[in-house]
């Protein structure tokens, strides 16, 4: 009963938000500071967290009780989850030089008009 519940609980919290990273929907304060590419990366990062999320209890529900599996089956979790964080870092990593670039950019053009 209990990875029933999980499943649900994970696939209505997370599947969601995804979907609409995806579709490039976010919120007003996010699409202002944030690339459309950003904001699909991080869809994609949401939709590996789902699939890590559930692998564990998948893995379990399916009768994967070996020492092997036991082993097995949190570290692919942790690595999906890790490569979850590092598509979601490279995002905000890429806006973040991408806005510097705009001001050196901009700061360069306004030098260059005042000579």
């Amino acid at each position: 009963m209990a990875v029933w519940l999980w499943l649900v609980g994970w696939s209505v919290f997370v599947l969601p938000l995804s979907v609409a990273s995806l579709r490039g929907w976010a919120a007003k304060r996010v699409r202002g500071r944030t690339t459309p590419w950003g904001i699909r990366v991080r869809g994609v990062a949401l939709l590996v967290m789902w699939v890590g999320g559930l692998i564990v209890p998948l893995g379990r529900w399916g009768g994967l009780a070996g020492e092997d599996a036991m082993f097995l089956l949190p570290a692919v979790e942790v690595g999906l989850l890790l490569f979850a964080a590092g598509l979601i870092a490279g995002s905000q990593l890429s806006d973040r030089f991408r806005r510097g670039a705009a001001r050196s950019q901009a700061a360069d053009q306004g030098i260059g008009e005042r000579s």
